[in-house]
């Protein structure tokens, strides 16, 4: 596998925007970084080719990078290989190794590619990124060394790789740029003497073995190798087997990857740099979110509160009262409003003032919130009046109780400050839909029976159109 195969395979998250445009922030917007490298690499989603390089646009014989972008990859391979099967992708995704393969370029010529994929599911499930080294160069080589000596020496000699010859593992012929990599000023220096010696102590073992095996497999090998000044260097090695017998000859194409290896590096740095950066701003939006929720539902609680005793205000009591209704009708039950005017505040609130005023109707609020149950409603309906909602009832007087517990639970005396404060209430009753058919209606007869209470002597609890209790 080369380094572009593990790097970009491994790495490389890419991002569309549905009509297979690589987007501005992922790695692919990193066009100079990878058109340096001299592999082709390309999207494909769904088999269609959605991003390709600068070397995948040349190797693939089109004009330019818009000539390939939706086109299937999958018809570009010749059809003895692909015929029969319907996701290549996904057949040489599986693969641990390179698969070679011939492709029909756009230009009409065929052109070897040692073909590695590996799964992109952060885009689909048919989303992949392809990795294609061309091998046609070797084959032209091999050709060439069958041919004649003079015809292979013109062609190697004008390669840009380390090119060479061995003769069971002895180096019988170099090309100039092998010399140049080797830092080699003359053949001699490098011509004899056996390729292993060129190798890192921890790639030599590639050639302990049979190395017509690595031939035959068509793979390329990653080593690492040093040059007679004792330089490390990273390459990417082809084998060709050229002939068998007494004497074991092969071609050893090696492709210094260095600077490759470097511009993979930056590329990997860029991908978990922004990688780091999307799971900040992705936090920082979630916070983000929830901060506005809970400001949300702060305003909705204010809109709907009130500010003194935190019970539901008008608005909300209408609403609950309204649902009321609705349920008791759609259940044939009842529900029942209870009116509270509060006896004695004023001169309390006179006396000690507003601040143990507040304190007062705060413990009113406590109370009333304490004499009924989770499914009932006690609100605030202004100055010193409350209202309750008593829900699920069978008939109106379930509703006589609670006043009588309202009675009970006011008339024990509240510390204001070192002060006992007594009080008392008023209470008017009225039932849904034995006093009226809607939440209005409901709540002006109750508000009715509290004056009734009122005008009778107060402190006591009464049903709409009857005598006080």
């Amino acid at each position: 596998m080369t380094d572009a195969m593990k790097a970009t395979s491994s790495s490389v998250v890419p991002a569309t925007d549905g009509n297979g445009v690589i987007g501005e922030m992922t790695p692919f917007a990193m066009t100079d970084t990878l058109n340096a490298i001299s592999d082709m690499v390309c999207v494909c989603i769904d088999g269609v080719i959605r991003h390709i390089n600068t070397s995948g646009v040349a190797i693939l014989g089109a004009a330019n990078r818009e000539a390939l972008i939706g086109l299937t990859f999958q018809n570009l391979i010749c059809d003895d290989f692909a015929a029969t099967i319907d996701d290549i992708l996904a057949v040489i995704a599986d693969e641990t190794n390179a698969t070679p393969m011939h492709v029909k370029c756009l230009n009409g010529k065929l052109e070897s590619l040692a073909i590695q994929v590996k799964r992109l599911p952060e885009l689909g499930a048919h989303a992949y990124v392809v990795i294609g080294q061309s091998l046609t160069r070797q084959v032209e080589l091999s050709a060439a060394l069958h041919q004649g000596e003079v015809r292979f020496r013109k062609l190697v000699h004008s390669a840009l790789d380390l090119i060479c010859v061995l003769d069971d593992g002895i180096i019988s012929y170099i090309n100039q740029a092998g010399l140049l990599v080797l830092k080699a000023a003359h053949e001699s220096e490098v011509v004899g003497k056996p390729f292993s010696a060129f190798l890192h102590p921890d790639y030599q073992e590639i050639f302990n073995g049979d190395i017509s095996e690595l031939a035959e497999e068509n793979m390329l090998i990653r080593l690492r190798l040093n040059d007679l000044k004792q330089n490390y260097f990273d390459g990417e090695m082809g084998i060709t087997l050229l002939e068998m017998g007494k004497t074991m000859r092969c071609m050893i194409e090696v492709r210094d990857i260095t600077a490759h290896n470097r511009a993979v590096t930056a590329l990997r740095h860029s991908i978990e740099t922004l990688e780091q950066r999307v799971e900040e701003r992705t936090r920082e939006l979630q916070e983000e979110v929830t901060e506005r929720r809970r400001a949300e539902e702060m305003l909705r609680h204010v809109a709907s509160h009130d500010g003194l005793t935190d019970l539901p205000n008008r608005s909300l009591l209408m609403d609950r009262l309204n649902k009321a209704i609705h349920r008791a009708h759609r259940d044939n039950k009842k529900c029942a409003v209870m009116f509270i005017d509060l006896d004695g505040f004023k001169p309390i609130n006179d006396t000690l003032g507003h601040d143990m005023g507040d304190l007062l109707l705060r413990v009113v609020a406590n109370r009333l919130t304490a004499t009924i149950r989770e499914t009932d409603t006690a609100a605030r309906f202004g100055g010193d009046e409350f209202v309750l909602i008593l829900t699920d009832l069978e008939k109106a007087d379930d509703a006589l109780p609670v006043g009588k517990k309202i009675l009970d639970a006011l008339r024990q005396p509240v510390d204001l400050n070192g002060n006992d404060a007594h009080i008392g209430a008023s209470i008017g009753i009225a039932a849904y839909p034995d006093h009226g058919l809607n939440a209005e209606e409901v709540l002006k007869q109750a508000d009715t029976a509290m004056y009734a209470v009122k005008e009778s002597g107060k402190n006591a609890y009464v049903m709409a159109a009857e005598e006080p209790s």
